[in-house]
């Protein structure tokens, strides 16, 4: 199974890393990538990823409200700089919170999560 996956983070850099690190798993597939939050919530719906790397603090529209208003909401993995997030990322069913620069080794634990939660679903 090809994990779909977007990434919403108004900084390219972030952006860069999230798919250099997509780009070594082999069944992961990023399809889309949003500097704009905004764009980022469209993305959501009509991208239907199975993953979504998303940051935390970006103007406009926070993750913290894109991961409120989302009804289907695809399988979360907060990347940021802020660790005071992580308990509210974690308590609105994000996977996996990742301390920014993302790292290899915690990317692909939270990918791995991510394939764990998807599996348990599907059996």
């Amino acid at each position: 199974m090809k994990l779909r996956a977007i990434a919403i983070d108004d900084d390219p850099t972030s952006i860069l890393m999230v798919q250099k690190l997509a780009s070594k798993i082999d069944d992961l597939e990023l399809v889309n990538t949003y500097e704009s939050p905004i764009e980022g919530a469209a993305g959501i719906i009509l991208d239907r990823p199975d993953i979504l790397f998303l940051d935390i603090e970006m103007p406009e529209f926070n993750g913290i409200d894109i991961m409120s208003t989302l009804v289907k909401p695809p399988k979360i993995i907060v990347i940021s700089g802020n660790p005071l997030f992580q308990s509210q990322a974690l308590e609105l069913d994000a996977v996996a919170f990742i301390s920014k620069p993302p790292q290899e080794e915690e990317f692909n634990m939270a990918v791995n999560k991510v394939r764990a939660h998807l599996l348990e679903v599907e059996a």
